[in-house]
């Protein structure tokens, strides 16, 4: 009903005359300033009434000690407070008898005695009264006085109202004047969004079909990458088994041969650490390869490869070094890094197929976090474009002809180098050669001299294990392989089981799995050293995401699979170490 009859009105004032219609417009303003004028004249006296009333609620409650002990200093300091406020005429603070006992009156007269008196007495002004109340009972008055509105300043409040009123009223005419201006524009700008609207619908149309076909493109390089990576690996893994299971099928033949059953053997043995090789490589490119760092020496790392170095490289490549003096130390993986500085210097073989110099050097780099080591590899080969260096440390993606290389290489080194804190660079033009370079950050320590190992005194070593492995043929193999190696065993299936043995049995070492239900075994470790301070320890595993992520806690890990030679080492060594047992 209301909206139909602003309509209305809104449709009767366009009708008429643009001048009339703002005389009108403006008339309706100067009634409406007229009410305001009013209005606020009212809320004015009811605010000013208020915030008298509530400042001497404030004062009341802060004077309840003062009138308690009759301290008329104290309540004479909290009248003299409120002098801040000019507008306030006075302040009179009475007993419970009536009596004043504080106060003041700016005009400099003096107050009443008496609260009758005073309130007997007429006063200009708003006047506001508050009872002083403690515990519940009233022992004082505190009664405030303040002026009304000075006249001046409610003449230029009226003043201000005024102002605004006119300056509405003209401009309520100059807009009346402008009316059917703006009306002709109002059009030609609707016209004009009309046509921007639809504009605007089809380019959202067509963001949103350029956004779903990236998100389509995105998702087939990734369904891309992930066939290339599955299918690289079944294919080096069918051929490893190829072998594997052909040598076996050969050992399980009758009356075959001494020498031959050695062969097909030793051909099991070496496709096994193949795949095992390969699968290493697959968890440093992926960053979750369990490390084993050490303080290394990278100049006498460097130094003691040379003879590896030329037995990998042939004839037709020499190997030059340039060591800078002072390099300082770096934590890694020893194993890990050799193998890196070994893949890059076999790229750089495979890149100068009529022979060259491979330059291998060293030198200290100041990177964000502080001084990094780096390790350059340059070679004299064919190089690389600006496309193949961007894909040179994607997974099974290689330059080379079948049967040459896995294309793991490079991304096992980016790998390593990232899992340990560090980077890979490669710098290369076509025909100008390759220079690779591992950033490791120093690690500030020293080298630890080994500890020299009798190998006599140790070698035979055998004790009381408790092995922990929850997968059944796993735990039936490493039982075996303990058993051959002479050690008693006591097998648990899971981290609360062992827990259980434990607290009734004695062990020289537990020898548990690290990747297992319910309780890990870096988790059984932990309550293990707990329990039983001291105990020997040793993980085993082949993927951790714990151990990549937060290390071992300085235990030593056996990583899977593991051969017979690598289990009797790590045994070995915690039972040559200071004998500990739990029980």
């Amino acid at each position: 009903m209301n909206g139909n009859l602003v309509a209305r009105v809104a449709a009767w004032l366009r009708n008429l005359p643009a001048a009339l219609a703002a005389g009108i417009v403006a008339l309706v303003i100067l009634a409406a300033a007229t009410a305001i004028i009013v209005q606020s004249e009212s809320s004015y006296q009811q605010q000013k009434s208020e915030e008298t009333r509530v400042q001497g609620e404030i004062l009341a409650a802060s004077i309840v000690a003062a009138l308690d002990f009759g301290d008329s200093v104290a309540a004479q300091e909290a009248a003299e407070a409120m002098r801040v406020n000019r507008q306030i005429r006075g302040v009179a603070i009475y007993d419970r008898a009536g009596s004043r006992v504080a106060g003041y009156r700016r005009d400099g007269q003096p107050q009443k005695p008496t609260l009758a008196e005073s309130r007997a007495t007429a006063t200009p002004g708003l006047v506001a009264e508050a009872p002083v109340v403690s515990g519940g009972k009233q022992i004082g008055v505190v009664r405030l006085v303040i002026d009304r509105q000075p006249i001046d300043t409610r003449i230029g409040r009226y003043a201000l109202i005024g102002l605004l009123v006119l300056m509405a009223a003209v401009f309520v005419i100059v807009l009346g004047i402008a009316q059917s201006m703006l009306r002709r524009a109002n059009l030609e700008l609707e016209a004009r969004a009309a046509t921007l609207a639809e504009t605007n619908a089809e380019l959202t149309h067509q963001i949103a079909e350029r956004a779903k076909a990236e998100d389509q493109l995105r998702q087939a390089q990734k369904m891309q990458a992930l066939g290339q990576l599955t299918g690289g690996i079944a294919h080096d893994f069918n051929n490893l088994l190829t072998v594997i299971q052909g040598s076996a099928d050969m050992l399980q033949r009758p009356g075959l041969a001494e020498d031959r059953r050695k062969r097909f053997a030793d051909a099991i043995v070496q496709a096994a650490a193949r795949a095992a090789a390969l699968t290493g490589q697959l968890l440093a490119f992926a960053r979750r390869q369990p490390l084993q760092p050490e303080v290394i020496d990278v100049n006498a790392m460097i130094s003691g490869m040379i003879e590896l170095l030329d037995r990998a490289l042939g004839e037709r490549v020499k190997v030059e070094t340039d060591l800078a003096e002072g390099v300082c130390t770096v934590e890694a993986d020893r194993a890990q890094l050799v193998s890196a500085v070994l893949n890059i210097a076999v790229n750089g073989r495979d890149a100068m197929p009529d022979g060259g110099t491979l330059k291998i050097a060293t030198a200290v780099h100041e990177g964000e976090n502080g001084p990094m080591i780096a390790v350059c590899v340059h070679d004299e080969g064919l190089g690389m474009d600006a496309a193949t260096i961007e894909r040179a440390m994607e997974p099974f993606f290689t330059t080379k002809a079948a049967g040459k290389g896995t294309g793991l290489g490079l991304s096992q080194v980016y790998g390593f180098a990232t899992q340990s804190g560090g980077d890979l660079h490669i710098h290369s033009e076509p025909g100008e050669g390759t220079r690779v370079t591992i950033l490791l950050p120093c690690s500030g320590l020293e080298l630890t001299p080994a500890a020299a190992t009798e190998t006599s005194s140790r070698r035979g070593l055998t004790g009381n294990v408790l092995l922990v492995e929850d997968n059944e043929e796993v735990g039936e193999f490493a039982e075996a392989l303990l058993r051959e190696l002479g050690h008693q065993v006591t097998r648990a299936r899971s981290g609360a089981e062992a827990l259980e043995i434990a607290a009734v049995a004695r062990f020289d070492v537990v020898l548990t799995d690290v990747v297992m239900p319910s309780m890990s075994g870096i988790e059984l470790a932990d309550t293990l050293d707990r329990l039983y301070p001291g105990t020997p320890i040793v993980l085993t595993t082949g993927y951790s995401d714990e151990i990549a992520r937060s290390g071992a806690g300085g235990r030593p890990v056996l990583l899977k699979p593991y051969r017979l030679e690598a289990l009797a080492s790590v045994l070995e060594d915690m039972l040559a170490a200071k004998p500990h047992a739990i029980s």
